[in-house]
């Protein structure tokens, strides 16, 4: 993928399509990300604004998502996906979604990123069995898949989570409660981060992290979905969950101790962040541009040229550095790989700042109100990039650059 930025909706589309309707067990379509960012543009858009209004999980977002295939695209052709995944031949294609879901409906985009994270983690430290009980169906049904570690009052770097996992015959009994939830559990699957009883202390997070799997059937867990009321991302549902003595089975139980540790799972997961502020700052350029064109005062005016084309070169030089990071994972270097998806991360941040706070102040008051997207999509932005923390982000590449000890697969 390039890192050419468009700026005309209709011309980023093209001219072709993927027909909906197809047969689950019909092999695996090449991902038409044309057709996608038509999809967005024609269907998502004109349900943004009520979803906003009630915090809700974009559900008929989702549904033509996975009836195009979109929700399979971390897994293998083998599961009906169409496996882009970091360091494949088509790293890029699950990232240029986010992307161009992003432009429209940045919660749908986070959505998307998550469950496509999950199932990929699914994928690699599942077992065949896991696979064919977890993955497979998504050929014929949806599943939303969602990562389940955030607590209440957990401090970053933490040695354990407040959420326990005590072994017993055949399985494990959770206890704990987790919020910001992204897709929640009522409808389909949670990957739940909990602490081993018992694990070695001194072993810290590593010895004790254990993965394992939660579905609304299980007596015990429960899902609050009022909770979430942020002022932005608000279509990124992501509720509280309860897990009251909770007995998972050992099918559920998702890889060995320490599984998500020691593979670096976190640090794969910068570049679906970044992917999506970009697509965010693409979305604000495009609609600021068709706004701005209604106004031909405003078109001639050297001052909004100047500034149009400060947003546009801080975009383009977003989109190369997204680019560059996916072409890092290529290489055996996994460490570097992560300090350059975390630079590319602040970079495509940055320039959506400055997208929103340049073209808000052209586009003027009036283009705010409600009834068009601009106000939210800013308020996307400015809630979705406090989730990362960039001081820790710069801090840790600084950290790298200096030759001091770093954790380049954390968040914050």
């Amino acid at each position: 993928m390039s890192a050419v930025l468009e700026t005309d909706p209709a011309r980023a589309a093209g001219p072709s399509a993927v027909p909906s309707g197809a047969s689950p067990d019909a092999p695996p379509r090449q991902p038409d990300l044309a057709a996608l960012s038509r999809l967005a543009q024609a269907r998502f858009a004109p349900r943004e604004r009520a979803l906003h209004e009630a915090a809700a999980l974009p559900l008929e977002n989702l549904r033509e998502l996975h009836e195009a295939g979109w929700l399979r695209l971390t897994l293998p052709a083998a599961l009906g996906g169409g496996d882009s995944r970091l360091g494949t031949d088509s790293a890029a294609t699950y990232l240029q979604a986010i992307r161009a879901v992003a432009r429209v409906s940045p919660g749908t985009a986070h959505c998307l990123q998550v469950h496509n994270h999950a199932v990929w983690t699914v994928l690699e430290a599942g077992t065949p069995e896991q696979h064919a009980r977890f993955l497979a169906p998504l050929r014929h049904a949806l599943s939303l898949f969602s990562f389940i570690g955030s607590e209440p009052g957990l401090a970053p770097g933490a040695a354990r989570f407040q959420t326990t996992a005590t072994p017993e015959p055949g399985g494990l009994r959770v206890q704990g409660r987790k919020q910001y939830a992204t897709n929640g559990v009522a409808r389909g699957y949670g990957i739940v981060f909990t602490s081993l009883d018992g694990a070695d202390a001194a072993g810290g997070m590593a010895a004790s992290h254990q993965m394992v799997i939660v579905e609304p059937g299980m007596p015990g867990v429960s899902q609050d979905d009022h909770w979430y009321a942020p002022s932005g991302m608000r279509v990124a549902a992501s509720p509280q969950i309860r897990l009251e003595q909770v007995r998972v089975p050992a099918s559920h139980v998702l890889g060995r101790p320490g599984e998500y540790i020691r593979g670096r799972w976190q640090g794969r997961f910068h570049l679906g962040f970044t992917a999506n502020y970009l697509g965010m700052g693409e979305g604000i350029l495009q609609w600021s541009l068709a706004w701005l064109r209604q106004f031909p005062e405003r078109l001639a005016d050297p001052f909004v040229q100047a500034h149009v084309g400060e947003v546009v070169a801080a975009l383009r030089a977003a989109a190369a550095a997204l680019d560059h990071a996916i072409a890092a994972w290529r290489q055996p270097d996994v460490p570097h790989a992560e300090l350059v998806s975390m630079a590319a991360k602040s970079t495509c941040a940055q320039a959506a700042v400055l997208a929103a706070d340049t073209l808000g102040r052209l586009t003027g008051s009036t283009a705010l109100f409600d009834e068009h997207p601009l106000g939210r999509l800013i308020r996307d932005l400015k809630t979705h990039i406090l989730h990362v923390g960039h001081d820790r982000t710069h801090q840790t590449i600084g950290a790298a650059a200096l030759g001091q000890a770093f954790d380049s697969t954390r968040q914050r």
